[in-house]
């Protein structure tokens, strides 16, 4: 499967927003399993490793955010999510990723279809291109 982005409508007046997410539009053929948000530092990079078996969707909340992902070809591709452009980006398990928070205090929410397990990441970068 491919990378996908897709817009996100946001709704907006004088109380605050809301960021509905649909399963019927938004997460099409992905079993939701678990989520978690990520709050990042500029001065560090995040995630930094592959999956196995987990697919992956990153909704920015707050903030702008630079996503690199590698494949094993070695071909990388760059894009950025920011809580301003409403795009989410669908990740497929099998490719290596690295967070980079380009706005303090940026907040990434990430939709997971496999439930946690540590055994799944791939940690090394030699494995991930040698496999």
């Amino acid at each position: 499967m491919k990378f996908e982005v897709k817009k996100f409508k946001q709704f907006t007046d004088k109380t605050g927003s809301l960021l509905p997410i649909y399963k019927s539009k938004h997460l099409k053929n992905f079993n939701l399993k678990r989520f978690f948000f990520v709050y990042g530092k500029l001065s560090y990079p995040r995630a930094d490793h592959a999956h196995k078996k987990c697919n992956q969707i990153l909704v920015p909340i707050f903030g702008r955010l630079e996503v690199e992902i590698t494949r094993r070809n070695k071909k990388t591709t760059k894009y950025i999510l920011s809580s301003k452009n409403k795009k989410m980006l669908y990740v497929p398990k099998g490719n290596w990723i690295k967070l980079k928070f380009k706005i303090k205090n940026s907040i990434l929410l990430t939709l997971c279809d496999y439930n946690y397990d540590k055994r799944e990441y791939i940690q090394s970068k030699k494995e991930f291109f040698t496999k």
